[in-house]
């Protein structure tokens, strides 16, 4: 529930702190990361993985056709443009896309191979959207590209990253409007026929189904799949980070986005999945292992085991892991959220620390961002976790609905800190930016609490710290996430684990690179 503070006599610290830089190239800092990118070049741009990045594809012919045309686009300057209403887009929200080859700010060029190029007939993709429910057409298009990045796999060299170049009928068919049912193949079987009549007759009496009723051969729970999840657990066979594109993008008839930032997001995500880093934080914060703690379903229904959906690791140059945990109790009448016990809170991260030095060095401090409280016990076994690690920081982040106002037309500051009590705050990461001299939101913003902070760092350290980590999205290449990164791809990275009993696969890899 909303709360508003009306009360002239309530007083509240206040402060703001500066945003967070970001370190490009010659370890030179801004904030903004498509002006970081444009002017100095992505970090470590002496020290690319791969000049050239390997693409495989995997699509129909005209969809192929599409997507190279595009990428040669692409390797050109892409402008904005202007919206419905005929009006330029503003040049700091939505700079142009400088391009993407090796002589743009990228440095790096996109290989192009027919050996790696799967060509999925027409014929084949009819027959898999012809699965009654929407579980059935996901699964029908998701095996057969599957099975094509197998192919791909298998190639010598391998592609460094995999292009899904999808058809509209796949759109129609595995995206929302299939979810919602409204999808129809064409000509309808009679027992697609036999399922209109049945949601017909549901409509009359007030029922509202969001997909198809489920058949005997369809286990209720796959009925909530959803493609880009599923791609992404069945690409895990291979071992192939993936990156889904519609052709309604390709044709420029998709219009949630200009086209500007539309290549902005793709190229900063391909070039991550490559190995690349397009970007680092600028905090100093040597040796931090960041965790977010989050739980999800295993299956879909209340009947489902509840596992920790993540513990979301993350160096402090923003290299980053998925790792699942155990099982965990449920205790209802104590807490509406799931908790640890105190072995599963110490293994979890004594995990989390253990795949971190692995693959980084030795934390010398850790911090856990978690979406519940901490119960005595769950607190105890996270200390116990640490190990040798003497420096820490636990928080509890949530979301309320608490709001402030500040005098004027804008919201507040991005970086506004206010404190309700002690070690309790609240932090504005989304909010106006005078970098951007605009609030680059639709709604009012709603601050995340600091709800629960035990550990040795000050406020202004933890919250500056969430602040930064809202900038290590590299889906794509906005200013800036909602959510710090520790906990922003939890409910996505979730919805991804619990495709995997359906795809029989036991360890999910740990590569953050293979969940975007």
């Amino acid at each position: 529930m909303q709360r508003l503070i009306t009360d002239a006599t309530s007083s509240f610290p206040a402060w703001h702190i500066e945003e967070p830089k970001l370190i490009f190239a010659g370890d030179r800092r801004t904030e903004d990361p498509k002006t970081g990118i444009t002017v100095f070049g992505p970090r470590q741009l002496d020290q690319l993985s791969r000049q050239a990045i390997r693409i495989g594809v995997v699509g129909t012919g005209e969809t192929v056709q599409l997507l190279h045309n595009w990428l040669s686009t692409a390797e050109g300057r892409i402008t904005a443009g202007r919206n419905k209403a005929g009006k330029a887009y503003d040049a700091v929200l939505a700079p142009d896309f400088p391009g993407f080859s090796p002589d743009s700010p990228f440095r790096c060029a996109l290989e192009l191979d027919e050996r790696l190029c799967e060509t999925l007939p027409l014929k084949d993709v009819e027959q898999a959207v012809e699965g009654a429910s929407f579980s059935a057409r996901v699964r029908g298009v998701v095996e057969v590209v599957a099975e094509r990045l197998g192919v791909l796999a298998e190639r010598e060299p391998s592609p460094d990253v995999v292009i899904c170049a999808m058809p509209e009928l796949v759109d129609r068919a595995c995206g929302p409007q299939g979810r919602r049912g409204v999808f129809r193949a064409v000509p309808l079987t009679p027992r697609q026929r036999a399922e209109k009549r049945m949601r017909r007759q549901a409509a009359r009496v007030g029922q509202m189904l969001l997909a198809f009723p489920s058949t005997d051969d369809e286990p209720e729970q796959e009925e909530h799949w959803d493609f880009h999840n599923a791609l992404k657990v069945h690409a895990m066979r291979s071992q192939l980070p993936t990156q889904l594109i519609w052709e309604s993008t390709l044709a420029g008839t998709r219009d949630t986005q200009d086209p500007a930032t539309i290549a902005w997001n793709f190229f900063t995500a391909l070039f991550y999945k490559a190995g690349n880093v397009p970007w680092e934080l600028g905090f100093e914060a040597p040796g931090t292992c960041f965790v977010g703690v989050t739980f999800y379903r295993e299956r879909p229904g209340a009947s489902a085991v509840t596992r920790v959906s993540l513990a979301q690791v993350f160096s402090e140059t923003g290299d980053g892991l998925v790792l699942r945990g155990e099982p965990v109790e449920w205790d209802r009448d104590r807490d509406r959220k799931p908790h640890l016990s105190e072995p599963a809170a110490r293994k979890l991260l004594e995990h989390a620390i253990q795949q971190y030095e692995k693959h980084f060095n030795k934390p010398r401090r850790v911090v856990v961002h978690k979406t519940s409280r901490y119960w005595p016990e769950e607190l105890a076994g996270f200390k116990a976790g640490l190990g040798d690690v003497q420096s820490f920081d636990f928080l509890t982040l949530e979301r309320r609905g608490i709001r402030f106002l500040r005098l004027g037309h804008e919201p507040p500051l991005r970086g506004t800190v206010i404190q309700l009590a002690r070690r309790n705050y609240l932090l504005y990461t989304r909010g106006y930016v005078p970098y951007l001299r605009a609030y680059p939101g639709m709604r009012v913003p709603n601050p995340i609490e600091i709800a629960e902070h035990h550990g040795d760092s000050s406020a202004d350290k933890v919250c500056s710290e969430i602040l930064a980590l809202t900038k290590l999205n590299w889906n794509n290449c906005g200013f800036a996430s909602r959510d710090p990164i520790t906990i922003a791809f939890s409910r996505q990275v979730g919805r991804i684990l619990t495709e995997l009993p359906a795809v029989g696969i036991e360890a999910p890899l740990t590569k953050y690179k293979y969940y975007m």
